[in-house]
């Protein structure tokens, strides 16, 4: 074998590891941050209500059919439920599940790539790795640990696999039939999902039209019949969300939905704690809208160049996806809430989806050159400034972005098990903040909920029904160091007592899931009443350990003596594993006279 061809198969093997690098990292932070818990929507009763329907044979087509705040979840509450019962409602299959939505968006946009970009297999990889970092991004942090998001990368697929039919060489009526396959999944699985048959039209209009005019114009009338239907069907009894007078705010005060706009399109660049935040993602946001157009007017005024148009539509197809998508959310959030909610990561994908059409549209713009077959050097000039400039601006932010991204999964992981912890004593102490705070806002509904579903054996993890301390083993081995402390404790005012600490799983070497609390008085065995309120940040630990570790090992606990036994009570707290339910003393003990 000759040292070029060694040369050759090492360098084409350094790019496979370089192209499968985003979704790995991804996939290690997944697993070390994914926990196995419902939060918040999963548990209301048209999802977590349908487990126990189902189990009591009180189920109905209505059940799938109900309106979820925008949307109507058809498609992915049958999944869910399908996944339920086959895991014991495990929604780290579901996580699992959105993972696997990501890689097929990723494979569809490598296929879609068009000749003009392959002839320049550099500026594929380049192209395509970008593409992949975009969307496998950890800033969409909340998407990825919340096994419900699921719902919102489903319709960009429909819509990636669908530009993918309309490239094929199949039937003129196959197109038109799958296509409005991929668009009904679409519109049955997220709120924005019916934007696939407004994008779809266009490319259907140019790659799934033949040369007999009566049948494109039939096939067009059955489409708009197919949308029709679907929107009638989708709007029946539908009960339109408040928007918190969009329309009038639009009028008297614009530059907070302005904001919103553009920084729902540029959040997936910034840091979620970067100082100035949310300007420096509607500024990016403009950057990109201004370029997206000026790229569409450019195509639009070259209408002569067929080449140039063919290889460009499916990336203007799936800009204009996300665009309009900014403007449905733009409309149904940006006054009610405010222009913050426009950072959440939960929507990065929508971000993703015009970055990735703009790492496409601009070397096909830059090299139209190629297809027309003229001198196309002024092209390769722009091209030289034009594409690396844009790669690196996209790089670098994401980059200084990253570190950001990383810790806020941390921080949902922290705040996902701080939630387990709650759901496991749900049935043996009394509300706690954290309960509402982590897991559901409504406490009744939270536990009746909870309650049956343990019943009905739908959680692969059986509720706790006890709080003697004595039930629980602990991990912390005689000679073990320290993994924690209560530091401070103060009365803040008749009964309230306030308890300030520090806590770490000496096993895993990371934040404890949970902190627990046990009072025992002479004579009686110490019981748990009641767990942490919160977690606080202490670089000070950090620094003082050079770990970073426990950066997020802090804690904070405030209750009330009322509900405690009277007289002299010992108060201690235990660091709680989630995982194997042990417990690890913390350091200090201390004694409140509760009279």
């Amino acid at each position: 074998m000759s040292a070029n061809t060694i040369r050759q198969a090492v360098l084409r093997s350094l790019v496979g590891v370089l192209l499968l690098a985003p979704p790995l990292l991804l996939l290690i932070l997944l697993c070390r941050d994914g926990v196995n818990v419902p939060y918040w929507d999963q548990w209301d009763d048209d999802i977590a209500g349908l487990f126990e329907k189902y189990k009591t044979g009180r189920l109905l087509f209505a059940d799938f059919w109900a309106q979820h705040n925008e949307s109507r979840l058809f498609l992915p509450r049958i999944l869910f439920l399908f996944l339920g019962n086959l895991t014991r409602w495990n929604v780290g299959y579901e996580i699992a599940a959105t993972f696997l939505a990501a890689c097929l968006i990723t494979i569809a946009v490598w296929r879609l790539e068009q000749p003009a970009i392959q002839k320049n297999p550099k500026i594929r990889w380049a192209i395509f790795f970008i593409s992949s970092l975009m969307i496998f991004s950890p800033a969409q942090s909340q998407s990825w640990l919340w096994g419900l998001e699921l719902i919102v990368y489903v319709p960009a697929a429909c819509i990636l696999f669908g530009l993918l039919v309309l490239q094929s060489q199949a039937r003129q009526s196959t197109k038109w039939i799958l296509c409005a396959v991929l668009a009904t999944i679409s519109t049955w699985t997220f709120s924005n999902g019916m934007l696939a048959w407004i994008v779809f039209f266009p490319a259907l209009l140019f790659f799934g039209s033949g040369k007999n005019r009566r049948k494109n114009n039939l096939a067009a009338l059955c489409w708009l019949a197919g949308f029709t239907g679907n929107a009638a069907l989708y709007f029946h009894n539908y009960q339109f969300q408040p928007t918190g007078g969009f329309w009038q705010k639009l009028w008297t005060d614009p530059f907070p939905i302005a904001q919103y706009f553009f920084a729902f399109l540029g959040q997936l660049l910034v840091g979620q704690d970067a100082p100035h935040s949310l300007g420096t993602a509607a500024l990016i946001g403009l950057c990109l809208v201004i370029l997206f157009g000026a790229i569409c007017l450019h195509i639009f005024r070259r209408g002569k160049n067929p080449a140039l148009f063919v290889g460009a539509l499916p990336w203007l197809t799936l800009g204009g996806y996300s665009i309009l998508s900014d403007c449905l959310a733009t409309a149904g959030r940006a006054a009610l809430i405010g222009p913050d909610q426009a950072l959440s990561p939960r929507y990065g994908i929508f971000s993703a989806c015009l970055i990735v059409s703009l790492l496409h549209l601009i070397p096909m713009t830059a090299f139209h050159g190629l297809a027309l077959k003229e001198n196309s050097k002024p092209a390769k000039s722009r091209a030289c400034v034009t594409l690396p400039a844009f790669c690196g601006c996209v790089i670098l932010l994401y980059a200084l972005a990253l570190p950001s991204a990383i810790f806020d999964m941390q921080l949902i992981c922290l705040e996902r098990l701080e939630a387990r912890s709650c759901l496991d004593f749900i049935d043996v102490i009394p509300e706690q903040p954290a309960m509402t705070a982590c897991l559901f806002p409504n406490y009744q509904k939270l536990k009746r909920t909870a309650d049956s579903l343990d019943q009905l054996g739908v959680l692969d993890f059986p509720l706790l029904k006890t709080n003697r301390i004595s039930f629980f083993s602990s991990s912390l081995a005689p000679g073990s160091p320290a993994c924690g402390s209560i530091e401070s404790c103060r009365q803040t005012g008749g009964a309230e007592f306030e308890f300030t600490g520090w806590a770490v799983s000496v096993s895993r070497k990371t934040p404890a899931d949970c902190v627990l609390f046990t009072c025992e008085s002479a004579g009686t065995d110490p019981v748990i009443f009641s767990l942490m309120d919160r977690r606080v940040l202490r670089p000070d630990l950090a620094a003082k350990f050079k770990d970073q570790t426990y950066f997020v090992a802090g804690w904070r606990k405030t209750f009330s003596g009322a509900g405690l036994p009277t007289g002299l009570l010992q108060i201690k707290a235990w660091a709680y594993d989630t995982r194997h339910r042990k417990i690890t003393p913390l350091a200090g003990v201390i004694q409140i006279d509760n009279n």
